[in-house]
């Protein structure tokens, strides 16, 4: 087929070069016909310049320029006068045999040419040779692709981190392999599994380990691939979906990015009306509405929007079961790196528990593509081998940006960054509630000229008021120690960052959180971005309390900064010492911190705690003892 493709391609290219050159070759060869007696005459009196003879026809310029044109006669003689005059012949051989069919071939080529073109342009609209014989028109034919006997290779093993989810969806795969189990007891499967978290949490890896553990046919569709240019496209191509999935019953028909075709209808979508969206909806609901579960059809589908969502798409019936997908936790990040890890070759010294406890916030789309960098970092290094060294830079690329070793900076200025950045590092191990210190640098990163890196032991979810006061003390540390080492005249423009999370911070304790005994147990809720969480109204707050909130916000930043100032005071040999050994270094540990503290007799609060953590192995045992008991 695609041989007999590139021959047309090529005879519509021959073709159209042959009717450019006779146009091209018939434009310069016009010639005004005469009879002829007319051209002998011409000849007689001396008017030929030139002439060129074709078979039976002579063609011939005047002097004046003109050009006629007549017929050779047999017998004529006509050639042998305008020798004889001294005219300049020129003789061409005559046509072949085959000339008539030359010229019926070049009068009808455009004609054909532009059916060739319409028809070329009909099938690739219409889908091609796949749309089938009598469907040149189906703009209609889904776009869903089918695994049948190639399902996806992914099954439970190859998704970390989100056990509750995957005993979630374990009934769907029964359901599947056994139907009658349920149908005893009057029960039915979820007719829609809706799977929504924020990107790279592992939505669409999911969906395909359902399929590959179901061992049934999977149907794969994008939300973008049914709304068309073309009016009533998208509710065909639902209409076919759902034809296609009861044809290979049962099966799972996965719908990723559900949001491009299932967003809120009428007044509150704002962003306009979509009349051929909102069809295909309709058309969708319907379907979903008209299927029966014991044919054995589940549908899928993913999306990080499911506040834009229409409400009737999110009704029982539809998709019964709304299952959040969140971050992985830190032991959750421990098996995700487990399972990316088995075709990397690791160095003995990696730590994928201090990995997991490095990474917070880090989804299994990060983590992965952690891993990936730190394997590409070891070969540009020549290793045969990733180890931690490659990891942790890793770490700090994707969290802080590249490093700049070649950013021009002057000893004082670096100076000031050491200070600043062991200001922050003594609060840390000064502070009883703070996020142990891992490791202090200087060298530019990204946007930041240095960076105090804290290592959380475990993942928190509710943080009580000493602990986001601590939090605020050690961004207050690197300010602090500029004003005790410089003054105020020589604080800089490098804590511009920290006042901004710490403000942010404080007011969120005081408008949001309640812990103000000024203020009071008063949560002030902001105007909510329309596109992401729907419209939420402000709460009227009067004058009054507003000013009693900026109050509380700036006492409790002015107290922090105080304490810190204070902290710091007390302790300025030691940091002068640390940071001598940071200017020489650039980057020093934990332990080395904690090392140059002690010699100068600081009696440290937080210390480096990695240790004191059992592993999530131990844990796993011990858990698995008391069940036994």
């Amino acid at each position: 087929m695609q041989m007999f493709k590139s021959l047309f391609v090529w005879i519509l290219i021959i073709g159209a070069t042959i009717v450019a050159f006779n146009i091209f070759e018939n434009r310069h060869s016009l010639a005004t016909k005469v009879s002829l007696n007319s051209f002998v005459q011409l000849v007689d009196e001396g008017k030929i310049d030139s002439a060129k003879v074709k078979g039976r026809t002579i063609t011939a310029t005047t002097k004046d320029g003109q050009r006629v044109e007549t017929a050779i006669p047999p017998g004529s003689t006509i050639v042998d006068d305008l020798v004889a005059k001294g005219v300049r012949v020129e003789v061409e051989a005559g046509d072949s045999g085959m000339g008539w069919l030359l010229n019926l071939f070049i009068s009808w080529l455009p004609i054909l040419l532009f059916i060739g073109i319409w028809i070329a342009l009909m099938r690739q609209m219409s889908g091609g040779p796949q749309a089938g014989p009598g469907r040149a028109f189906s703009f209609g034919k889904s776009r869903a692709k089918v695994y049948i006997e190639e399902k996806p290779k992914h099954t439970f093993e190859d998704v970390a981190g989100i056990e509750e989810v995957k005993s979630e969806v374990k009934e769907i795969i029964e359901y599947l392999k056994d139907p009658v189990k349920f149908q005893k007891l009057g029960g039915r499967p979820p007719k829609g599994v809706l799977l929504y978290g924020e990107p790279g949490v592992g939505k669409t890896l999911l969906a395909k380990a359902i399929a590959g553990e179901a061992h049934v046919p999977f149907i794969s569709v994008s939300g973008s691939d049914f709304v068309e240019m073309f009016v009533g496209v998208g509710a065909a191509r639902v209409r076919d979906l759902f034809e296609t999935a009861k044809k290979h019953a049962p099966c799972i028909i996965f719908i990723d990015e559900i949001d491009a075709v299932g967003r809120t209808r009428g007044v509150l979508n704002l962003g306009g009306g979509h009349d051929e969206r909102e069809q295909t909806l309709n058309q969708l609901l319907v379907e979903m509405d008209g299927f029966d579960t014991s044919e054995g059809i589940i549908v899928i589908a993913a999306t990080n929007r499911p506040d834009i969502l229409d409400p009737a798409l999110l009704r029982p019936g539809r998709f019964d079961r709304q299952i959040f997908i969140p971050r992985p936790d830190v032991k959750g990040r421990y098996e995700i790196l487990k399972v990316h890890a088995k075709n990397k070759k690791l160095a003995d010294d990696v730590d994928l528990e201090l990995v997991a406890r490095a990474t917070p916030g880090f989804t299994g789309a990060d983590l992965e593509n952690l891993l990936n960098e730190a394997a590409l970092l070891a070969a540009r290094n020549g290793k045969d081998r990733i180890t931690m060294e490659e990891v942790e830079e890793a770490i700090d690329r994707i969290t802080m940006g590249l490093e700049r070793k070649g950013m021009a900076i002057s000893p004082e200025e670096k100076e000031k960054i050491a200070y600043h950045e062991a200001g922050h590092a003594l609060m840390g191990f000064m502070t009883q509630d703070a996020d142990p210190v891992h490791k202090v640098s200087i060298i530019p990163r990204g946007m930041a000229l240095g960076v105090t890196q804290q290592l959380p032991i475990d993942d928190k979810h509710i943080y009580d008021k000493k602990n986001l006061f601590g939090r605020i003390l050690v961004m207050m540390g690197g300010r602090a120690a500029e004003e005790v080492f410089y003054g105020k005249e020589g604080i800089t423009t490098g804590a511009e960052n920290d006042l901004q999370r710490a403000t942010e911070l404080a007011y969120k304790m005081v408008s949001m959180w309640g812990m103000s005994d000024k203020v009071g147990p008063i949560a002030i809720k902001k105007v909510s971005n329309p596109f992401l969480g729907g419209m939420t109204n402000s709460i009227d707050t009067s004058p009054e309390l507003l000013k009693d909130i900026d109050e509380e916000v700036k006492k409790i930043l002015t107290d922090a900064y105080e304490l810190a100032r204070s902290t710091i005071e007390a302790h300025k040999e030691p940091l002068k010492a640390v940071v001598k050994k940071l200017m020489e270094k650039e980057t020093i540990t934990c332990e080395e911190f904690v090392e140059t503290l002690e010699l100068y007799g600081v009696e440290i609060k937080n210390k480096c705690k990695k240790e004191e953590s059992k592993t999530f192995e131990e844990t796993e045992k011990t858990k698995e003892k008391k069940e036994v008991v």
